[in-house]
């Protein structure tokens, strides 16, 4: 029981750790800064890691990779940021309740086993991470950890996914953890 508690306590720091309005510092050692220009955002980028943007102002993805993304988005490790402006016209829901949506059915289903689960909220702020493993016929077993952050206030939905094959999961951790929990956004949009 204290390992679980220790063990969903750990899952939780990245959901809880993220930075609003902040200036950006100097960075982690072996990282870099990299600018989410359309989402007023910035993450940390890993020393040799790949980035890549597409979509539009209303809905930018960004990915940061260990790998460079293929065409139609793929990768093995690495970290992706989906942004949707306005949730509620494209989705007929407030941000808040279609994050809480999103992640109600995260790591369910055929060739999924949901590990963990988390949820918070800290002022305008709304939070779930879930982390699963999903294993398919075709591919070696991967951890996927998803982080939806719902901003109440100006109805924006903040999509996170860290992946990795599972058995490079703990190294590839180590990097997605800092990326994750030192992510800094624009709490006014």
């Amino acid at each position: 029981m204290i390992l679980r508690t220790l063990f969903l306590f750990l899952l939780a720091l990245p959901a809880a750790a993220q930075r609003y309005d902040v200036r950006l510092g100097t960075p982690v050692a072996g990282f870099a800064w990299q600018p989410l220009p359309e989402a007023k955002a910035a993450v940390l980028l890993p020393a040799g890691w790949h980035y890549r943007a597409e979509g539009t102002k209303a809905a930018p993805t960004y990915y940061l990779t260990l790998e460079p993304v293929g065409e139609s988005g793929e990768f093995a490790t690495g970290l992706s940021l989906q942004v949707v402006r306005k949730a509620r016209a494209h989705t007929r829901h407030a941000a808040p309740e279609y994050a809480e949506l999103l992640m109600l059915r995260t790591g369910f289903g055929p060739g999924r086993q949901r590990l963990a689960d988390t949820a918070a909220v800290v002022g305008p702020w709304h939070k779930w991470a879930v982390r699963y493993r999903e294993t398919t016929p075709d591919a070696e077993p991967r951890i996927v950890y998803q982080l939806a952050l719902a901003n109440a206030r100006t109805d924006t939905l903040y999509l996170l996914t860290f992946e990795s094959p599972e058995k490079e999961w703990a190294e590839a951790w180590q990097l997605g953890n800092v990326m994750v929990r030192e992510l800094v956004l624009d709490s006014r949009l």
